[in-house]
């Protein structure tokens, strides 16, 4: 998987970011180099079939299935203002996929059902205002369509850690780095989905993802 991410980063990014640095499977901040500002893509898999992302520049792909963290690529990074294309291909059927980044932007490319079988993409867009080497930075994504407002409780006071999370959207804030199980649900429902965060490690990034699949709700996260 680490191989196949590698390649794939470098097929992306050919003809793009002539002249960066070698590229890591792990975003770096100086990837494209100290003179250039980067942004990050990452594709995630919020579909109940496996799909792969594949290289517009050649036949590197990144493998995606339908099993919590590995639903989730890491961040690529990208040239800023430069075009990323990629095809996302599931059932036999191929869509093609092109964003832009703003400086320091980062992407998620959702892959979401579409019904009959099919996928499309949504793309949820985030640009970090803050960061604490001392806490720890948790998000929430909501990718449920039909959830109007997702939210998020936890610790042992059971208390709102992020609300109002509109469909196909985040919010991120800063938490101290405690050991963390959380429930999720949308707002007006009766319910929730539980998700161990285990111990929350200072400095790092997380994010937890909300889906539905045939009208079952679901969560998972992972450390970005």
């Amino acid at each position: 998987m680490r191989n196949n991410a590698r390649r794939l980063i470098g097929f992306l990014l050919a003809g793009i970011c002539a002249g960066s640095a070698l590229v890591h499977a792990e975003p770096q901040l100086y990837e494209t180099g100290p003179s250039e500002e980067s942004s990050y893509v990452r594709f995630v898999n919020a579909t109940e079939q496996d799909v792969a992302v594949i290289s517009s520049q050649g036949t590197a792909k990144v493998e995606l299935t339908a099993q919590a963290e590995r639903r989730a690529s890491r961040f690529f990074p990208v040239k800023s203002g430069s075009k990323l294309s990629a095809t996302i291909q599931s059932n036999n059927r191929k869509i093609p996929v092109e964003v832009v980044g703003s400086p320091w932007e980062y992407i998620t490319i959702a892959i979401v059902p579409s019904g009959h079988g099919r996928v499309k993409t949504m793309l949820v867009r985030e640009t970090p205002s803050d960061f604490n080497a001392m806490r720890s930075s948790l998000a929430l994504f909501n990718l449920d369509a039909k959830c109007g407002a997702a939210v998020m409780q936890g610790g042992a006071k059971n208390v709102t850690i992020l609300d109002k999370v509109q469909p196909f959207s985040v919010q991120r804030r800063l938490v101290n780095p405690v050991k963390l199980s959380a429930t999720v649900a949308c707002t007006g429902r009766s319910g929730g989905v539980a998700v161990d965060l285990s111990q929350l490690q200072a400095g790092e990034r997380y994010s937890v993802f909300l889906l539905t699949l045939k009208n079952t709700q679901h969560t998972f996260f992972v450390r970005d």
